[in-house]
Order: C-alpha cells, then sequence, then structure tokens
C-alpha cells in the first residue's frame, strides 16, 4: 500500500499566453532600457573624443610655439602617415602626430585622430589604410599662420570633426582652387551638406561635435550655433561670415585675418 495520500498535482509550466505576457514585457523594458544604452554609449564615445581633440589642441599650440606658425596647408595628402605615400610628412595631421607620439618614426599611430563615433565613409576609395585614418579636419585658413595673426583665438575652430573616417588630411574650411572654385584667397567647405544627404561636420555627437580651437583648447559646439566666422572665414563670394550650415556648401569666403 502506498504509504503516502495521493494529491493531484499542481500545474506546471506556462500558457502560450502567460509566455507572450512575459515577451511582450521584456520587448517594453527592452525598448525603454535600449535607448539609454545607446545615450550612454554615444556620451562615453563624446568624451573620448574630447579627450583626444585635448591632446590634438595641446599638440597644434605645441607646433605653433616651436615654428611660429600653425602647421603645413596640404591638403587631400592621401595616407598620410604612410612612409611611401606622396606628401606624407607635408601634412599637418603628420606633423601633429609626432608631437604627440615623441617625434619616433617607429611610434606612428593615427589611433588619436579617430572618433569612435565616425563611420566608414560611404564613398569608395577613401577608408582609413592600416597605417592611415582620420575624422579631424584641419583648418586651411589658419593653417602657416602666427597665432597672433588670429583675432580672438579662444573663438576660432582649428580642427573640427567629420562623420566619416577617411585615410586622408582633409583641411576644411578648404582652399577654393584645390576644387576648381573662386580664384586665389577664397576658401570653401567649411561644412558638407551636399556631399549625402545630411550634414557631415560637426555633427557628430547630438547635434554638435567637438572641436579643438585655436588657443589650444577643446570644446563642445553644437551644429546650429556654428557660424562660418567661427573657421575664420570673412564675406566672400556669395558667402557671408554670419552664414550658418544652411548656406551652401560651395560658398566662397575670403580670410579674416
Amino acid at each position: 500500500m502506498n504509504a503516502y495520500p495521493s494529491r493531484q498535482s499542481g500545474r506546471c509550466g506556462f500558457t502560450l499566453i502567460e509566455l507572450l505576457v512575459v515577451i511582450a514585457i521584456i520587448a517594453i523594458l527592452a525598448g525603454m532600457l535600449l535607448p539609454a544604452l545607446g545615450r550612454a554609449k554615444q556620451k562615453a564615445n563624446q568624451a573620448r573624443c574630447m579627450s583626444n581633440q585635448r591632446q590634438v589642441g595641446l599638440a597644434l599650440a605645441l607646433y605653433e610655439n616651436d615654428h611660429s606658425k600653425l602647421p603645413p596647408k596640404a591638403s587631400q595628402v592621401m595616407d598620410f602617415m604612410n612612409p611611401r605615400a606622396a606628401g606624407w610628412r607635408n601634412n599637418c595631421l603628420y606633423q601633429l602626430a609626432l608631437l604627440m607620439q615623441g617625434g619616433g618614426t617607429n611610434q606612428k599611430s593615427s589611433s588619436v585622430f579617430l572618433c569612435p563615433s565616425a563611420k566608414k565613409p560611404e564613398v569608395a576609395g577613401i577608408a582609413p589604410t592600416a597605417l592611415s585614418g582620420t575624422s579631424y579636419l584641419p583648418n586651411a585658413v589658419l593653417m602657416e599662420l602666427p597665432a597672433t595673426r588670429v583675432t580672438n583665438p579662444s573663438q576660432v575652430i582649428a580642427i573640427q570633426e567629420s562623420s566619416w573616417l577617411v585615410s586622408f588630411t582633409a583641411l576644411r574650411p578648404a582652399v577654393a582652387t584645390d576644387f576648381g572654385l573662386g580664384a586665389a584667397g577664397d576658401f570653401t567647405y567649411w561644412h558638407d551638406g551636399s556631399s549625402v544627404q545630411r550634414e557631415l561636420y560637426s555633427n557628430l555627437h547630438n547635434n554638435g561635435a567637438n572641436h579643438a580651437f585655436v588657443d589650444g583648447h577643446a570644446e563642445y559646439r553644437r551644429a546650429p550655433d556654428l557660424r562660418a566666422w567661427h573657421f575664420g572665414l570673412a564675406n566672400g563670394a556669395g558667402g557671408k561670415a554670419e552664414d550658418t550650415q544652411k548656406a551652401s556648401s560651395t560658398a566662397l569666403y575670403k580670410s579674416a585675418f
């Protein structure tokens, strides 16, 4: 005889409806948490990028102190850290990298020029190489000028960010004649809203970006608050110093210095 009285076993497991309810609750919680996690990741990327920009700004100030002028004006220098590439020494980013790496020829790295939020470009042939990659764009208006020529250096941007990671030193604003535009002394492309269907410059972190300024400090600025004059630009053929990023990307400006 069974020594234990029989009793009806309790129900185990879940019904389909209960499982669906649990899945729905998990989905709701995930929907609430994922955006917060995404924002936290963006904030971390922005902070890391700001640290990079501070290093770059300091190197810029050191270079100017050593040479009594800002770095070389060469632009569109492909594979800018590669000793076998044409013009690899004569560009701003290479010169700044030397200062940040003690000048050693065996320590070359472009990692400090890479914002973790920037992505590979949507244009073929310009993605970072094994040696060279950057999302930072030096300002052609300033290159090779003594810092003493720049009025209000704490408000003039020396290096801005791009949303794309590229393999070349690209000066932006750019010398207009490098793009077959304008005449000698003209500058263009301080922003780029025409290459794709969105603004590519200074629009990487929550509708803004980190910037290195002529005086060496780094600071976050919202893209809608930027004006052409923040890049040392003055009125030119079609371009105005007070222009926002809504102006034509190829508008022409003069140097304010």
